[in-house]
């Protein structure tokens, strides 16, 4: 998780705690300010705070902690942009990703992911991560920042994430019932492809025709800007089936911008001594430089939903993405994850 969630005491014990203090200091004024707690007075209140766990965890300051988890959905391409997730080609296919982090109370933190699916039959580690991060949060705004590298695992015949190379930065504004938000991504990364091909070269006369065969190498290097203006509000609920469960509902809306170049080149060693062969293969296979400018890309809806138990979690969420501009392929991405995890304090 991008910013770590810590309980806060319910509402009704605050309350019932605040009466009780008020009570108390009252009796002491109408009795005179120099006399003390009675015995039965001290015993209530220090059963309050002995007994009551979400007190001793409103008491309890920040603690370092490891966190075990393990997830499954159909995104991947990011481990905190799902701009990116939507962007990608395939997400009928699950992907597991096993993950341990560890949070200093600080708010710097280090994640180790792990990423596998299956491949022809066989369960694959095909990528790992790691992934250092910052996050501050007070009674007014929550912000963080975050950096993903890639490390190439197992090879795999499904497509990978291009990226090698992923930033992520985050603030919102929590004053309000409805918290606005900014994030920004910057990620880059290539792909090398491979490719073998036989095809009949027919050059001037009196030459003759003749069949050519030729692996080539194709490198797509691609850098992907984003930026999302967000609109979200939490709801925390605390004791639903046990003491210490408590469960975390936030919708957010999404409006996504972005922009993203890339560059096509070819490495083959008849380029140079058959011009006409290596013109023949970038009209096929295309080579240079595209890219689209920054502009709107797409609405989108998250839904996410943590329910605790000590120190137990349960995280399942949903993210809907739907394509603004014009385009002839659907525009409507769906990606969702289920994360189960144990916090180690």
């Amino acid at each position: 998780m991008f910013f770590s969630i810590k309980y806060r005491p319910d509402s009704t014990y605050m309350y019932k705690f605040l009466v009780l203090l008020f009570f108390l200091i009252a009796a002491s004024y109408a009795y005179g300010q120099t006399d003390p707690l009675t015995k039965e007075e001290r015993r209530l209140l220090d059963s309050m705070f002995n007994n009551d766990e979400f007190i001793k965890l409103m008491m309890v300051k920040d603690k370092n902690y490891f966190d075990l988890n393990i997830g499954i959905g159909n995104g991947v391409f990011s481990l905190k942009n799902n701009v990116l997730n939507a962007g990608q080609a395939q997400t009928d296919k699950i992907y597991y990703r096993p993950t341990v982090g560890y949070f200093h109370k600080s708010g710097v933190a280090l994640a180790l992911n792990g990423f596998l699916a299956t491949d022809n039959g066989k369960l694959k580690m095909y990528q790992y991560a790691i992934s250092p991060s910052y996050s501050y949060s007070n009674k007014n705004f929550a912000a963080g920042i975050s950096y993903t590298r890639f490390i190439e695992g197992s090879a795999a015949s499904f497509d990978v994430s291009p990226f090698t190379d992923d930033f992520y930065a985050r603030f919102v504004y929590s004053k309000t019932w409805v918290e606005p938000g900014i994030a920004l991504g910057y990620s880059f990364g290539k792909q090398v492809e491979y490719y073998d091909s036989s095809f009949w070269f027919i050059p001037q006369l009196p030459a003759q025709p003749r069949v050519v065969h030729i692996r080539d190498t194709i490198t797509t290097k691609i850098n992907v800007l984003s930026l999302s203006l967000s609109a979200s509000h939490k709801w925390d609920f605390y004791e639903l089936l046990h003491k210490k469960d408590a469960i975390y509902l936030q919708p957010v809306l999404i409006l996504n911008a972005g922009s993203q170049k890339w560059n096509t080149t070819h490495s083959n060693r008849l380029f140079n001594n058959f011009p006409r062969l290596a013109n023949y293969i970038k009209r096929r296979y295309g080579d240079g430089s595209a890219s689209d400018n920054f502009k709107l890309q797409s609405f989108a809806f998250l839904a996410e939903v943590t329910y605790f138990f000590g120190k137990f979690y349960l995280q399942p969420q949903l993210y809907l993405d739907y394509y603004l501009p014009t385009t002839t392929e659907k525009r409507l991405t769906s990606l969702f994850s289920v994360t189960a995890g144990i916090s180690f304090y």
